[in-house]
């Protein structure tokens, strides 16, 4: 009887396919840590234009001297001897440094005032801007008059009538500043600056 031929048998081989859990762990894991990587590139593209927002809004150390020489929420106009006791109200430009998140600059135009000094210790001081609709405003020497729509107001602010007749159309009288008197005595104009919404009765200062 012939012999039986040698049968090998070979060992199963092992399954090249991860368990699916497996595998979709791997995968999670991948793309989490992927996300966190590539934060960080993100985030330093980012700071630039985010660290001026985390600071504090403050002015380079020259123009801080300069405005605390000033009282707080005032800004100087002019010197008390450009103000010729009883002469017709002068126009004047308001000076401030304008700071936003990104940039600085200093003294800019952020308004102007009309001033007249009708006696030696009284100062008043009036915002360009007219009342009604925003326009700024003139002085002839003897009112303020708003060439946009005949608005018309005497020198100490008030509604002026008109002598055609016509109806004045602000709804208040020209807005008046606030002057700081302690710096009066020193010889200085100061104004708390603040511009108003037209078109109202109430006098509301803008944010």
């Amino acid at each position: 009887m012939a012999d039986a031929p040698d049968v090998q048998v070979s060992a199963p081989a092992e399954s090249s396919v991860e368990p699916p859990r497996r595998r979709f762990a791997v995968e999670i894991g991948s793309l989490i840590v992927g996300g966190i990587v590539g934060l960080f590139p993100i985030l330093a593209s980012l700071f630039p234009f985010l660290d001026p927002l985390r600071r504090s809004r403050k002015s380079p150390e020259f123009y801080q001297d300069q405005s605390r020489s000033g009282p707080q929420g005032y800004l100087r106009v002019c010197g008390l001897d450009a103000l010729t006791v009883g002469a017709p109200p002068q126009r004047f430009s308001v000076i401030s440094n304008q700071i936003d998140a990104w940039n600085f600059s200093p003294q800019q135009p952020i308004g102007a005032v009309y001033a007249d000094r009708p006696q030696a210790d009284v100062v008043r001081v009036f915002n360009v801007t007219c009342p009604h609709a925003g326009c700024s405003v003139s002085c002839d020497g003897q009112a303020y008059v708003c060439p946009c729509h005949n608005s018309s107001f005497e020198l100490d602010g008030s509604k002026r009538t008109s002598e055609s007749g016509r109806e004045n159309p602000s709804p208040r009288p020209l807005d008046r500043l606030a002057v700081n008197e302690s710096r009066l005595a020193t010889g200085d104009v100061w104004v708390e600056f603040k511009n108003f919404y037209p078109g109202r009765q109430e006098k509301t200062a803008k944010s």
